[in-house]
């Protein structure tokens, strides 16, 4: 596929507000190293070779501002900015939009910092289904048989209709303005849960099997692994 350039602006949340709670450790799992750099700073970098982006918005976590401008202040540009999140993700999501502003043709991509493997060629993808259709997601096709846990026993799924969700997710920007900033009794926990509960569909882009979310200490370890096989991928 021919490399794709936008219609409008392309704007990234890129969402580091995380605590390392899951990860059991005091330091943030996004602020961790791999092979001696900052996790967070490899999505970033990853961001900005992509090479499309108008701004990106680092949404960081109150207690880790410091810590995080210390650490990406030297790669952003004049329209990049860190802000501070809040106390959910979806809160931190508003709190990244309330500093842009969006035109109907541009894009919004949402992405996880703790998501250090990005390809280019999954945003030129991503972005482009999200120019057709509205809303997009990056997602990876099951291959496992997959049960449902119910009362007493369990329920097989079709693992062909099973995708599981990635990040970066996209919004195109007239269909960003439909949506309700708050909704009464519902938490949206990412882009793709709140346009479905505005009856919007996602449209799914399928990623590559490297893109890995660093939650739990032996995905540190995994992730390690990857790397080498992730920056081989990437040259191609």
């Amino acid at each position: 596929m021919k490399s794709w350039l936008p219609s409008g602006n392309v704007h990234v949340l890129l969402l580091s507000g995380g605590t390392g709670s899951r990860m059991g450790r005091s330091v943030p799992k996004q602020l961790l190293e791999l092979q001696g750099k900052p996790i967070l700073l490899y999505s970033l970098e990853s961001l900005l070779e992509w090479g499309k982006t108008k701004s990106i918005i680092l949404v960081s976590h109150r207690d880790y501002i410091e810590e995080t401008e210390k650490i990406c202040s030297p790669y952003l540009r004049d329209w990049d900015r860190i802000v501070e999140g809040g106390e959910t993700r979806h809160a931190s999501t508003l709190a990244g939009l309330s500093c842009l502003q969006v035109a109907n043709q541009d894009i919004v991509l949402v992405h996880d910092a703790a998501r250090p493997f990005v390809l280019s060629d999954d945003l030129d993808r991503l972005a482009q289904e999200t120019e057709t259709f509205g809303v997009a997601t990056l997602a990876t096709r099951n291959y496992e048989t997959v049960m449902e846990e119910q009362k007493d026993s369990f329920h097989f799924l079709d693992r062909e209709k099973i995708w599981f969700m990635k990040t970066p997710q996209a919004i195109r920007g007239d269909v960003l303005k439909k949506l309700p900033k708050q909704i009464p009794d519902f938490e949206p926990t990412d882009l793709c849960t709140w346009t479905q509960s505005q009856e919007i569909p996602s449209h799914m882009v399928e990623s590559h099997a490297y893109n890995l979310k660093i939650t739990r200490a032996e995905d540190l370890a995994l992730a390690e692994a990857i790397l080498p096989l992730f920056q081989a991928l990437a040259k191609n």
